[in-house]
Formats: structure tokens, C-alpha cells, sequence
């Protein structure tokens, strides 16, 4: 006699293998959504830390204008440090090297 499962959609030759494979299947759910939930949360926190950059980004640019408006302008020299911040394609190499 066979037994079929739902939740698999396969045949067992007996009760035993149906309910380990069924088990083994909702232990995969289970793995899939505990990740999916930490890729989440890891998502949240990139995306903050991206808002908290941002945010830096324009209380240095609002300073910036302030100074220029009150001292005519401002020279900033850029070492091979600060060019890894600057640099655009920096993020691109990174990925492939």
C-alpha cells in the first residue's frame, strides 16, 4: 500500500518515511523563514545606517554653505584616505575584486 502527502506530492511506501519527509519539509520552512527574517533585519539596518549617512551628509553640506556664505570659500585637501570616500566606482570594484 501507498501513502500520499499532501504537503509533499509524493508517494511513501509506509506512514514512517511519509511523516520524516513531511517533517524534514516544514523543518526546511522553517530554516527559509528564519532566514528570510534575519535578511530582513539586516536590511533594516543597512538601510539606517544609509539614513544616518545621509543626514551627515547634509548637516555637513548646510555647514559648508554657511561658511561659504560668511568666509567667501573653503579649501579642503583630499588625501588618498578621503579619495576611497569620494571615489564612485570604489562600491563596484569592490564587488568584482
Amino acid at each position: 500500500m501507498k501513502f500520499y502527502s499532501e504537503k509533499t506530492k509524493k508517494l511513501y511506501d509506509s506512514t514512517n518515511e511519509l511523516e520524516k519527509a513531511e517533517l524534514a519539509l516544514s523543518k526546511e520552512a522553517e530554516k527559509k523563514e528564519l532566514a528570510k527574517k534575519e535578511r530582513a533585519e539586516a536590511a533594516k539596518k543597512v538601510e539606517e545606517a544609509f539614513k544616518t549617512a545621509s543626514e551627515a551628509n547634509e548637516a555637513a553640506h548646510k555647514e559648508l554653505t554657511e561658511f561659504c556664505k560668511k568666509y567667501g570659500t573653503f579649501h579642503k585637501t583630499f588625501s588618498e584616505k578621503d579619495w576611497d570616500f569620494v571615489n564612485p566606482f570604489r562600491d563596484w570594484f569592490n564587488l568584482f575584486w
